[in-house]
């Protein structure tokens, strides 16, 4: 047993791997559009938030946290076989039920601890001042709950944990534990939308990333600008109200060359929901716009039941397959993608190819479907998203710059120019009338 134990500890020992080892966490190229800085950061410090999911009244103080590892792991595994397939050059796959329904799952988590919901839960009831206020107070009320973080660490909990079984049961759970608000929020996302997959058409296209790219949709939204939320008389700046909105199309950029996307089924082609699109015109609930990316070319998987049923009423099992296709898609297309990404980009951006980009970039900023109207200008809840068109316009003076350029902070540089342009003579009659603006899209 000595001479078992010496041998061991004889051993040449297995050499361990560094905590900043590149294959674990590699570098990217990444555009910081708060600081305006070109420079390559890891992956986990460039799109992490610190003790996001923190719940300080648990005795596990990181179990959210533990519990959307495992989910990310499932969702791994999923994605790399989809990568794999499609790097040796596969154009078609298949995906069980399950594995269907991790995924998606997963991408509306990826929504959902973004930072613009993130930041929605971490004030206090007095200052929330979004429009399902009165059904929070009254969750805050049923649950016992005080602090605002617990509503969204509860939610994240609640997802995360609850199956998805194919006789429809999670639904209860759903909707008896979550926020009633983000839980129908939640079930829109898991049923309303089919998936699909597309890859640029040309080796010289590719999709960029940015901090948000898993959590945004196209589709149009309306502000209402005779009905404001405060129109400055007291004194305070005038504010719009919640906008309405309508998700055509969810993106989720899965490589340089592969992304995912959810499409309404609102769009789709057959008769049920050409009468279904008839019906909501005719009650004029139906969007005056069209969908920025209707003509892209995909469409449902086809599905092989497990059980047998009927083509009205299909048996549902999580053994169901879903046979998918990877589509092509041209280059105006993607640089569709790309400006959807490009507009709705608030921290940073990150991509491959610089000669890509550019010409995105150039595409998103010559497209007038992503110019600020000018009756919305005046409303100072813009600004920032003005100051980021010019920081994002920035990006293509800088790209051929050493490593890491030199810092520019959007909204300082942003009222420096606004500051120039007031003392021009010609211009100070529209800034009396507030109509001087940049060009910029709405925020989704």
């Amino acid at each position: 047993m000595a001479e078992t134990e010496a041998a061991r500890d004889n051993r040449r020992p297995r050499p361990r791997r560094s905590r900043n080892d590149p294959a674990q966490d590699p570098y990217i190229k990444i555009y910081d559009l708060e600081s305006g800085v070109l420079d390559f950061h890891k992956v986990r410090r460039s799109y992490g938030f610190p003790d996001m999911y923190k719940d300080v009244d648990h005795e596990r103080a990181y179990h959210v946290e533990e519990s959307l590892s495992k989910l990310e792991n499932s969702a791994a595994i999923i994605y790399h076989r989809i990568r794999k397939d499609h790097d040796s050059g596969k154009y078609n796959f298949s995906l069980d039920r399950k594995d269907r329904n991790i995924l998606r799952k997963f991408l509306f988590v990826m929504r959902y601890r973004s930072h613009k919901f993130w930041s929605k839960y971490t004030g206090t009831i007095d200052n929330y001042d979004y429009n399902d206020r009165d059904m929070l107070i009254e969750f805050l009320k049923q649950k016992s709950i005080t602090n605002l973080r617990q509503v969204w660490l509860l939610n994240l909990e609640v997802i995360v944990r609850t199956e998805i079984d194919a006789d429809g049961e999670w639904l209860q759970t759903i909707n008896r534990e979550m926020f009633s608000a983000d839980a129908s929020m939640y079930v829109f996302h898991m049923s309303e939308s089919y998936m699909a997959f597309c890859e640029p058409e040309s080796p010289k296209d590719e999709f960029i990333l940015t901090d948000n790219g898993f959590g945004i949709f196209e589709g149009p939204v309306i502000y209402d600008t005779a009905n404001l939320k405060s129109t400055g008389a007291d004194g305070s700046l005038p504010q719009l109200g919640d906008p309405a909105y309508t998700e055509f199309h969810k993106l989720a950029p899965l490589s340089p060359r592969l992304v995912l996307i959810l499409r309404s089924n609102f769009l789709r082609s057959e008769p049920l929901w050409e009468k279904r699109r008839n019906f909501f015109r005719e009650w004029k609930a139906w969007p005056k716009a069209d969908s920025l990316l209707q003509d892209l070319p995909i469409k449902p998987p086809d599905v092989h039941y497990w059980l047998p049923g009927n083509n009205s009423n299909p048996v549902h099992t999580l053994d169901d397959k879903f046979s998918f296709e990877i589509y092509k898609v041209k280059t105006k297309q993607i640089h569709m993608i790309n400006a959807l990404l490009l507009q709705e980009a608030l921290r940073s951006i990150t991509w491959v190819s610089d000669e890509s980009l550019k010409r995105s970039v150039q595409a998103f900023l010559g497209n007038p479907n992503f110019m600020l109207e000018v009756s919305l200008a005046v409303f100072p809840q813009f600004t920032p998203f003005m100051a980021l068109r010019y920081q994002k316009q920035r990006l293509l003076s800088i790209l051929d710059k050493p490593y890491p350029t030199e810092e520019m902070r959007p909204l300082e540089e942003f009222d420096k120019m606004n500051e120039y342009l007031r003392k021009e003579r010609r211009l100070q009659p529209y800034y009396k009338l507030g109509m001087l603006a940049l060009s910029i899209n709405l925020p989704r």
